[in-house]
């Protein structure tokens, strides 16, 4: 019989906790490390309304209120609009509601009905019971993701790659992203190098072409997107040199340090990744890394940025560090 995938032992999870408690809708909530956030990791629910991978700030509603707290909250007779539980696109008339926190501050189990006005006792202890094998199966899904991750640095490292462009895209490969960048700084300038691009998302940007003349160090021209047969971001960006002022791959370089960054909202995500009017859209996972480089007829610092949408809760905590150590071996970049 084969497993289930990740996320789908905690969604059956959501679904025999609410069989359990009859329940409209059941959900887990877990804790972002940086932002400390809750974001909707699984669910079960009678609605078609619920919002995958809603995230709830702190100080916002019961939800948040119980992991401030730590402490189990019912509200019977629910007069409120569904909407305001952060998860909910449409009010749905719910008659009750409780969550309670998961052990070690990992996140929120919660259950809402619309067929009684209070939970009982029992369902109180059965949903506090439940909230201790969420968590149990949030570390063993942690367990099996790294396991599954480190398996894929050994892929990586064993694989002869023709060219470097090709260890790039392994790299996104293993890092479930789909831009990355490379630039280099040789020692006084003021400006960054292009070396390579790759995008994998985003050539609907090009349906009508793109005209470069914006970019610094690029004369007139118009790539037509994929059909031409062409990288079309790599051929409009390499070789462009870059203030080392502007964007991430920048600040990588200027202060010689990695970076990880999650920016979920929009308001969040200014800025670039390589210039302005850079003709792709990044996000909302970025992990940049600086290399130092060792030749010394060279002499070129190499800045590396890969930038998609992943879940971070399935890297190791020192991911950086993972991929300063995979890159070092491939600079300088040729």
């Amino acid at each position: 019989m084969s497993q289930p995938l990740p996320g789908q032992s905690l969604d059956r999870f959501a679904g025999s906790v609410a069989d359990c408690l009859d329940a409209f809708t059941v959900a887990l909530f877990v804790v972002e490390a940086k932002s400390r956030r809750l974001r909707l990791r699984a669910f079960h629910s009678l609605s078609d309304s619920i919002i995958p991978g809603a995230v709830i700030g702190e100080g916002k509603g019961f939800i948040s209120w119980v992991m401030k707290n730590q402490r189990l909250l019912h509200v019977p007779y629910f007069r409120r609009d569904s909407r305001t539980l952060g998860f909910y696109s449409a009010d749905k008339g719910l008659k009750s509601f409780m969550a309670v926190p998961l052990p070690g501050r990992m996140g929120v189990l919660s259950a809402d009905s619309r067929s009684r006005y209070a939970f009982s006792s029992k369902h109180e202890r059965i949903l506090e019971a439940q909230a201790v094998v969420a968590c149990e199966l949030l570390e063993a899904e942690k367990a099996a993701g790294l396991l599954d991750f480190y398996s894929s640095v050994l892929k990586w490292q064993m694989t002869e790659f023709d060219n470097c462009r090709e260890a790039l895209s392994g790299l996104l490969d293993l890092l479930g992203l789909d831009t990355a960048a490379v630039v280099h700084h040789l020692p006084g300038k003021q400006f960054l190098v292009v070396e390579e691009l790759i995008n994998r998302g985003d050539h609907h940007l090009l349906e009508g072409g793109i005209a470069c003349s914006s970019l610094p160090g690029h004369e007139e021209s118009v790539c037509r997107g994929p059909q031409d047969g062409c990288d079309c971001f790599n051929s409009i960006l390499r070789d462009v040199k870059i203030g080392l002022n502007e964007g991430i791959a920048g600040w990588v370089v200027k202060h010689r340090t990695g970076i990880l960054l999650e920016r979920r909202h929009e308001s969040e995500r200014q800025g670039s990744l390589l210039c302005r009017d850079e003709p792709f859209r990044f996000g909302p996972v970025i992990l940049g890394v600086f290399i130092p480089c060792r030749d010394q007829d060279i002499r070129a610092d190499y800045g590396f940025v890969f930038s998609g949408d992943a879940d971070m809760a399935l890297w190791p905590s020192n991911i950086t560090e993972i991929i300063e150590f995979l890159l070092k071996d491939v600079v300088p970049w040729h």
